[in-house]
């Protein structure tokens, strides 16, 4: 069982082409459409409540995650169809996966270097130095809107798309892939909706993945910035 883990065509015009933006311009316009770096850097942990939905498998439950700066994160998923508790927990150079058919395991060297790098607390604000290799990418379209598409690879493991809105400048979605030992390779895509102020920062309350077999669904109704969250949250999960 597996777990919730365009160039428009040239044309003759007398009017100029307008500039792609700089990969430096889309970044600096999501960091001050997220609330500016200050807003963000003055929030160090989060809590979050909400539910997952699994629609292929019919599949439903609760999604809390804990996050704290600078890379700790904890989500535990409380799915019944699944046979109960699921979790992912980072802590710093430390991480650990759980699930009712394996339970609780360490992460393995390619699984924790990228979760390090997902769940960098201020990832938003560091995406030049967890991708020192970002080149921008032809413009697109997700949901019928224009985005700005960045090519980003980071030191190691493979590289991303990530997408952001023309108006907003807001990140709504990722492409990236991750191997697996069920499944080799698997293309997944990530979208990011329902953005939310949160004291001053902008966060998405929707977020919704898609792999070839499965599609999973988050929605967030409550998110609180600098939530205090004892250590032990952080914690090898119990077996």
């Amino acid at each position: 069982m597996s777990y919730p883990r365009l160039w428009l065509p040239a044309v003759l015009s007398l009017t100029p082409l307008l500039a792609q933006p700089s990969v430096d311009q889309i970044l600096e316009k999501y960091t001050q459409a997220l609330g500016g770096r200050a807003a963000c850097e003055k929030v160090t942990s989060r809590t979050m409540q909400g539910t997952v939905e699994i629609p292929d498998d019919n599949a439903s439950g609760t999604a809390q995650v804990y996050a704290a700066a600078p890379e700790r994160y904890r989500l535990t998923l409380n799915i019944p169809e699944y046979g109960g508790v699921i979790e992912t927990v980072l802590d710093g150079e430390n991480g650990w996966q759980k699930n009712p058919d394996s339970g609780v395991h360490a992460m393995s060297r390619t699984d924790l270097a990228i979760a390090r790098r997902d769940y960098q607390f201020y990832r938003e604000i560091r995406l030049k130095e967890l991708f020192p290799k970002m080149e921008a990418a032809p413009e697109a379209k997700v949901n019928g809107r224009p985005v700005n598409v960045i090519a980003a690879t980071p030191a190691s493991g493979p590289p991303e798309k990530l997408y952001f809105d023309a108006e907003t400048g807001l990140l709504v979605k990722r492409d990236f892939e991750r191997v697996t030992l069920e499944d080799g390779i698997v293309q997944y895509e990530v979208f990011y909706r329902d953005y939310r102020d949160v004291d001053g920062v902008k966060l998405p309350s929707v977020i919704e993945q898609h792999s070839p077999d499965s599609t999973t669904i988050f929605k967030f109704s409550e998110i609180k910035n600098n939530a205090a969250i004892e250590d032990g949250a952080f914690a090898k999960p119990a077996k």
